[in-house]
């Protein structure tokens, strides 16, 4: 649309000319070919065409004043082709119309249009130019910053992952520290208690020593309630499943796929770490296979897990009455009203057990 902007106003300038000429025929048509051949020139890409346009023209100007008047139009279209061999047919042009009779004043003003024509897509082509760089740079810096944003969260996921870790670890610390040192005094004072009570002759401290014991004993469940519920919490699923998996990474090529968030209740979490333990040794002692799939997905209204390898496992004991195992992974299942489907064949070792949340 630029484009056609500054070749009108090329055109218009070109056109004030028309009044220096006598010869008004010409000068429509020399207006209507330099029309023609602009809009030509504009939509033309075989350069074999845009040669014979700009040369069929650059002929005109042989044959009339008038075509020599509009030959800045034409030229801005070769500067902006790059069609370098027609600026050697523009000087004989010029020279033939010089001699035959077209004063030097306008010969000067068509060359100042040319030069004009020559700048104004000269200054097109930079600008083009500058946009196109303009887009590039807008399109790095976007992609960019968009890595930038996967790096920084990245960077956040690991450190929430190491925060993550380290306060599984702390409580597991503070598990051990109380179940040490607290839960041993305590029970320690419990005995002791007992003790008084076995050997006590006054009426008078039985029920202060029943007292003392019943209230040591509920601080001892209070104690043990707080340790499990800590050790508990401090249990990671998808850490406890890739270490129950790493066995298989010695003869199998082994695909972990994890999408469970944290707040699983506890239960689920044993029962999928003793699922996976379970399918693991059982594909290790009995399948020939070469690859494993471990995945273990949170759905809306359930949880689900599925170990499967890609071997024949005929002397499996899912192919008999089954074994402890195996009578174990579905009693851990069922417990928690869930549903356990195990089957072995020419598929391979598979198990998938599905339990509601």
């Amino acid at each position: 649309m630029n484009e056609l902007f500054e070749k009108l106003i090329i055109t218009l300038m070109c056109a004030t000319l028309i009044f220096t000429s006598y010869d008004v025929t010409w000068s429509v048509i020399a207006l209507l070919c330099a029309i023609a051949a602009g809009s030509l020139m504009q939509i033309g890409k075989n350069r074999i065409i845009l040669y014979l346009i700009a040369g069929a023209f650059i002929c005109g100007c042989f044959v009339s004043d008038s075509f020599l008047f509009f030959l800045p139009v034409i030229l801005y279209d070769v500067f902006r082709h790059r069609l370098s061999p027609i600026f050697i047919s523009v000087l004989p042009a010029f020279l033939f119309r010089y001699f035959n009779g077209l004063s030097l004043p306008i010969l000067l003003t068509v060359a100042v249009f040319t030069a004009v024509s020559f700048i104004i897509e000269y200054l097109d082509g930079r600008m083009e130019n500058l946009s196109r760089e303009l887009i590039v740079t807008r399109d790095n810096a976007v992609e960019y910053n968009n890595e930038l944003k996967s790096r920084n969260q990245r960077i956040l996921e690991a450190q929430d992952a190491e925060v993550h870790l380290a306060t599984l670890k702390e409580r597991n610390r503070i598990a051990r520290e109380i179940h040490d040192n607290v839960g041993h005094m305590l029970t320690r004072t419990i005995l002791q208690t007992g003790a008084l009570q076995i050997i006590n002759k006054d009426e008078n401290l039985k029920e202060p020593l029943e007292s003392i014991k019943n209230t040591l004993d509920d601080a001892m469940n209070q104690v043990r309630k707080s340790v499990h519920d800590l050790h508990d919490e401090s249990v990671d699923l998808e850490r406890s499943l890739r270490e129950a998996i790493s066995p298989l990474s010695e003869k199998f090529t082994v695909t972990f796929e994890y999408d469970i968030s944290e707040n699983i209740n506890r239960n689920i979490k044993y029962c999928f770490i003793a699922l996976v333990k379970e399918a693991v040794n059982n594909i290790i002692k009995h399948s020939n296979g070469d690859r494993a799939l471990i995945t273990a997905r949170e759905h809306p209204g359930m949880y689900t897990l599925l170990v499967q390898d890609n071997g024949v496992c005929k002397d499996s004991p899912v192919n008999s009455d089954g074994g402890i195992g195996l009578t174990n992974m579905r009693d851990r299942v069922s417990a928690l009203n869930g549903n356990i489907n195990i089957s072995s064949g020419r598929d391979g070792f598979k198990v998938f057990a599905s339990i509601m949340k």
